[in-house]
């Protein structure tokens, strides 16, 4: 969800590369909805970890700045860029939950946790932004 929203708001003013914690993950069916709704399309987003992307040649050193949601990702992240320059920023997302009382809850879990990420980044990035 946040590489759409990244992309979404800076288009090509910076690059910006998503990588996880695990491998093998797919987008959650819930993220592709609640970004479509705003005109962000994940269906085509191929999920990697930071293993793969390595392997991938994107040393993770070599980026100026990593944005963890988590601090698990952070931790990792900081593992992966110990010899390294790399400016890390945690910003402590919680995740969305799927909820057993229907959709329409999930969702709105979904929501929220899109609309902190997408105000995070515009903030974050907002000389970037037109």
């Amino acid at each position: 969800m946040a590489e759409g929203i990244f992309k979404k708001l800076l288009g090509r003013k910076i690059f910006v590369q998503s990588a996880g914690i695990y491998n093998n993950l797919e987008i959650n069916g819930f993220s592709i909805k609640v970004c479509r709704e705003i005109n962000i399309e994940l269906k085509r987003h191929q999920v990697k970890s930071l293993v793969e992307l390595e392997q991938r040649g994107g040393f993770v050193g070599a980026f100026d700045l990593a944005v963890a949601l988590t601090s698990r990702s952070f931790e990792k992240i900081q593992e992966y860029s110990k010899f390294s320059s790399l400016d890390i920023e945690f910003w402590e997302i919680d995740e969305p939950l799927i909820s057993d009382k229907g959709l329409e809850e999930t969702l709105t879990s979904y929501r929220k946790t899109r609309d902190i990420i997408f105000k995070k980044v515009a903030h974050r990035f907002k000389k970037f932004i037109n």
